[in-house]
Order: structure tokens, then C-alpha cells, then sequence
């Protein structure tokens, strides 16, 4: 997909669909960070069950998730690629969590994430993402992305 000059706008929303997730995460508000979802949007995640579908599945594996979060955490997403082609949209950049209590695991790594977004009766929303950590194939071990951008183990 090309971002072409009309599309701008498009972008624009989608970004901003971005920031509002993030400002959900770190708000711990797991009903507006799944707002964009549908019953039918597939998530690959990096972490079991690894395949969620359905905006109530995907939030429910939230709602798991944030007793093991921090308390307080930034949520940024860098190097992010906006490109819209249409009523389609893809997103993938990198994400990390940034806590404010120094050595919380959840800020180990970026972690890679893919969004498909499509336009339905006005609206964007997500259909398809995945998130991954990379491993090393030799090892069969993580293969953090550190902040620096090196990988690191």
C-alpha cells in the first residue's frame, strides 16, 4: 500500500487511534484500549494463548495481563509506519513500555507490532495485529530489542 496525498487525513485518524491506545495502556483502562477492536479482529500476541479472536477475548487477555504490568509505565510506540491504501491501513513500528520502577521486566524489550485497520462506515478499526519479540534461531532464545535498538540477550 502507498500513502498517497489524499490519505492524509486517514493517517492522521489512525495516529491518532494510536496515542488513544496508548494513553488507555497506561491508564490501565482495558475497555478503551480495545475500543478499535471488532468481534472478528485476530490477535497474534507474543504470549499465550498467542491467538485471541474477538474484542472480548482480546480484552479479557488484558484484563490478565495487568496485574503483572507496573503501576505506573509510559507507552511508546517508535519508528511507526502509517500507510493507507483505500478503506485499508496497515501500522507496524515498534513498542515499548517504559516504567517508571527501574528493572521492571515489561521494559526488557520492544517489541514488534503489525496492526491492519479497515474503514467501516466511517470508522477505522483493527481487524488484524501482531506483536512478536524476535529469538535467536541458534539459541531458540529471545532476542531482546533494547532501547538503543541493538539486540541484546
Amino acid at each position: 500500500m502507498n500513502l498517497h496525498a489524499n490519505d492524509a487525513a486517514a493517517e492522521a485518524e489512525i495516529r491518532t487511534l494510536v496515542a488513544a491506545w496508548s494513553r488507555a495502556l497506561e491508564a490501565r483502562d482495558t475497555e478503551a484500549l480495545t475500543a478499535a477492536y471488532t468481534e472478528e479482529t485476530v490477535l497474534y500476541d507474543a504470549i499465550p494463548p498467542y491467538r485471541t479472536v474477538g474484542r472480548a477475548a482480546i480484552k479479557a487477555a488484558w484484563d490478565a495481563c495487568m496485574p503483572h504490568l507496573p503501576e505506573r509505565f509510559a507507552s511508546r510506540h517508535e519508528e511507526l509506519e502509517v500507510s493507507v491504501g483505500g478503506d485499508m491501513a496497515l501500522v507496524h513500528g515498534l513498542h515499548r513500555m517504559v516504567p517508571e520502577e527501574e528493572g521492571h521486566p515489561c521494559g526488557t524489550s520492544s517489541m514488534r507490532i503489525t496492526s491492519v485497520f479497515r474503514r467501516v462506515r466511517g470508522r477505522w478499526q483493527v481487524v488484524h495485529e501482531h506483536v512478536s519479540v524476535p529469538f535467536d534461531p541458534m539459541t531458540g532464545q529471545a532476542a531482546f530489542i533494547s532501547a538503543d535498538r541493538g539486540a541484546a540477550k
